[in-house]
């Protein structure tokens, strides 16, 4: 008999997988020249370091064993400010199914290690489909200044 839970899991690991082969113009991925696991702690402690609460960590790899499969290690890390996004999240609801951010720390076949995070572009999309005006000189300042901070974080984790 098939668990629902590891069609789940299966189904989270395949499509996640899926979106490694190749990327996204609104997903930015910086290389790192650490292992996996020291990449992975690099980031949390530079998320830390840079004001964000780090809410979890999602382990896919982990995931896709249970399921009986096997990946390369990728470990999805959930990370947020409730300062700045309760606000946002009382004004519109929504929003709290694209929030908190994620940075997804990955291994490729190869053995390459990366770092990967939506941008700008994406920020003010997920922002327009909640009901912003992703146009807005606010909005447009504000998505560009939580890329600018991931970029920050990602760069403290991989150089």
């Amino acid at each position: 008999m098939v668990n629902l839970k590891q069609i789940v899991t299966a189904g989270f690991a395949f499509f996640g997988c899926a979106g490694f082969a190749h990327a996204a113009d609104d997903l930015v991925t910086k290389r790192s020249v650490h292992p996996f696991a020291q990449t992975l702690d690099r980031l949390e402690m530079a998320a830390k370091s840079n004001g964000l609460v780090v809410f979890t960590r999602i382990d896919h790899a982990a995931a896709a064993k249970a399921a009986g499969l096997d990946m390369p290690p990728a470990t999805l890390l959930i990370v947020g400010n409730p300062k700045a996004g309760t606000p946002q999240f009382l004004e519109h609801p929504t929003l709290a199914i694209d929030l908190p951010l994620k940075m997804l720390v990955w291994q490729n076949k190869a053995g390459e290690v990366s770092v990967s995070y939506n941008n700008a572009s994406f920020t003010s999309a997920t922002l327009k489909r909640h009901g912003f005006d992703a146009s807005s000189e606010k909005a447009v300042n504000g998505a560009k200044a939580v890329e600018n901070k991931l970029a920050m974080i990602a760069d403290e984790a991989v150089k």
